[in-house]
């Protein structure tokens, strides 16, 4: 096909277009002997019909050799598409071991990195102030008191979590904002951390002096310990979310300083007599005893939470 290159511009009355369906033999027959007249006196067109022809030999010899496909390809390929492999027990047991250790790698890394931004003194503080919280069920006035323990240590968490979030109480406030990471994430990572260690602190050394006594049960733990902690740190961290951190402390405080009230006229009266308590007090100090209504006042809090925080880093971004 090379072969006209030159001849092309030498001699324009070729008929060019016209070889490669004469070695095909799709002309008519005045097109065909129209262009086996020109090819009478032309070498260089002849030299290119001839390499036309040979490419058509050879063609016609590849798809000879070449078998032409099932009637049904297409169907076997698209059943061997749509049938799952079948795959041993063990190797099930592999893939899902193996798909375990994957998110507990991505959970761990996520934990670790948060651990690192999260105030240091959220972790050491809490350290000291709780073995003092345990050694409170030994003084006089609450040794048969634990509620005064439990109160103590709830509004502790409470305030852990109110410090989560905030940009004047979180210094790695504009790492968070470029990365990709959601703020859902990073806070709820943080919450578990937090809330996981102040946890762990009370059941390791609280709880532990108040079995001794026999005073705590589980139904105890649940509705006087654990209920109310979960409530107080849920509303400490939609309030700082809402408002700041500051705001979040002081309405902690001020919520149980309403229930701390009778233990600390008990710990001046030094513990044998206590003033009595108007109707308001009790019916507040009832709430704060209901399991299950407090469970899920501080579901829902952690849901307004989460909820509002989207939309303020949305902003924020």
């Amino acid at each position: 096909m090379t072969l006209h290159h030159e001849h092309h511009f030498s001699r324009s009355t070729c008929p060019v277009d016209q070889l490669e369906w004469l070695a095909n033999r799709t002309l008519s027959a005045e097109e065909q002997s129209t262009v086996e007249a020109h090819l009478a006196g032309c070498a260089s067109c002849q030299a290119e019909v001839r390499a036309w022809t040979q490419l058509r030999q050879a063609m016609r010899g590849v798809s000879a050799q070449t078998p032409e496909p099932r009637y049904d390809l297409f169907m076997q390929i698209e059943q061997q598409i749509d049938l799952r492999p079948s795959v041993p027990p063990w190797f099930r047991l592999h893939l899902l071991l193996q798909a375990c250790w994957f998110a507990l790698t991505v959970c761990g890394e996520h934990f670790w990195m948060q651990a690192r931004l999260i105030r240091r003194d959220l972790f050491w503080m809490p350290l000291f102030i709780v073995p003092l919280v345990s050694l409170m069920v030994y003084l006089p006035p609450w040794q048969h008191s634990p509620g005064t323990a439990a109160l103590l240590a709830a509004l502790l968490t409470a305030l852990g979590m109110a410090f989560l979030y905030g940009q004047e109480v979180d210094p790695a406030r504009e790492m968070t904002l470029v990365t990709l990471t959601s703020p859902r994430l990073v806070l709820g990572v943080r919450c578990c951390l937090v809330f996981g260690y102040d946890l762990l602190l009370n059941c390791g050394l609280v709880l532990p002096f108040l079995a001794v006594q026999g005073i705590v049960t589980p139904t105890w733990f649940l509705a006087n310990w654990l209920a109310p902690l979960c409530c107080l740190s849920a509303i400490a961290l939609l309030l700082s979310i809402l408002v700041n951190a500051s705001t979040a402390v002081l309405v902690c405080i001020a919520l149980w300083a309403l229930r701390l009230f009778s233990s600390v006229q008990a710990f001046l009266l030094g513990g044998g007599q206590t003033l009595p308590q108007t109707p308001g007090l009790q019916q507040y100090e009832n709430f704060w005893h209901q399991g299950p209504l407090l469970v899920m006042v501080a579901a829902l809090a952690l849901l307004l939470s989460f909820t509002l925080l989207e939309r303020k880093e949305h902003f924020a971004r």
